[in-house]
C-alpha cells in the first residue's frame, strides 16, 4: 500500500470516530510527530559555519546568483503543479 492509500484509509477511519477524546489524542500525536520531525531538521551551527554561509550568500548576491521573490514563487507553483 502506498502513502496515498494509507492516507485515504486513515482518513476514512478518522471520519468514523465519534469520541472527542480519541480525536484529541490523534491530533496531539500528529502535532508531536510534526514537532519531532521539525526539530530533527534543525541543527545547531557554529559561529564559523554561520560566517561561512553569510560570506557565500554575499558572494552569490554580488555575482548575480540570486532569484527574486517572484521567481521563487513561480518556481514553487510549477513544482506543485507537477506533483
Amino acid at each position: 500500500m502506498d502513502i496515498q492509500a494509507h492516507k485515504l484509509a486513515f482518513l476514512s477511519e478518522y471520519l468514523r470516530v465519534n469520541d472527542e477524546e480519541v480525536l484529541l489524542k490523534l491530533s496531539t500525536l500528529l502535532r508531536r510527530e510534526r514537532q519531532k520531525r521539525a526539530k530533527s531538521y534543525l541543527q545547531p551551527m557554529t559561529h564559523e559555519q554561520l560566517a561561512n554561509k553569510l560570506e557565500k550568500a554575499e558572494t552569490d548576491s554580488k555575482e548575480g546568483r540570486v532569484m527574486s521573490q517572484q521567481e521563487v514563487e513561480e518556481f514553487f507553483k510549477k513544482k506543485r503543479a507537477v506533483q
